[in-house]
């Protein structure tokens, strides 16, 4: 009983003050708008945002390195994601032009074209994400997140230091 106690309290506390709890969950509600605004195209949000990464390098293509760095996603996760947007035909992946060792990434024609008919359903789903958090919470989340994300951009310590202290 004192075990069930004390995993009800720790779950109390978690689910209370843990910053990963909260913005996994509020993660999953935002990217549902998103992923329901895509699905006409197949496509679900973090396949979006890598097309657009991808995509930013224009035709030369984006080493796979810089994707990890710009989307601070594992190696392996980005792996596991370019294949899936190469089997649809959507991503091309190449040895690099200088050092075969480094892949670059270009999208395919499929692809721009499917980035650029998402464009449409991206943005209404932006809006009415928008629109449901309300103009000030949104401009507030958007720095929130940005803050996080210039806190851990230059991480290349072990993950339980990748963010650094602000003191």
């Amino acid at each position: 009983m004192k075990d069930v106690d004390a995993s009800i309290k720790a779950s109390e506390e978690i689910r209370s003050a843990c910053l990963s709890f909260r913005s996994r969950r509020a993660a999953r509600i935002i990217t549902r708008a998103y992923d329901d605004a895509l699905r006409p195209l197949g496509l679900q949000a973090p396949q979006l945002t890598l097309l657009s990464a991808i995509a930013a390098a224009g035709l030369k293509g984006q080493r796979v390195p810089v994707l990890v760095d710009v989307l601070a996603i594992d190696p392996t996760t980005i792996s596991r994601n370019l294949k899936q947007l190469e089997k649809g035909g959507l991503a091309e992946v190449v040895s690099g032009p200088s050092d075969r060792r480094v892949r670059v990434v270009t999208l395919t024609g499929k692809g721009r074209e499917i980035l650029a008919a998402a464009l449409p359903l991206w943005r209404a789903a932006h809006r009415q994400v928008e629109e449901r958090l309300g103009a000030k919470m949104a401009m507030h989340l958007a720095e929130a997140l940005d803050g996080v994300a210039r806190l851990g951009r230059d991480c290349r310590a072990p993950r339980e230091r990748c963010l650094p202290d602000r003191g």
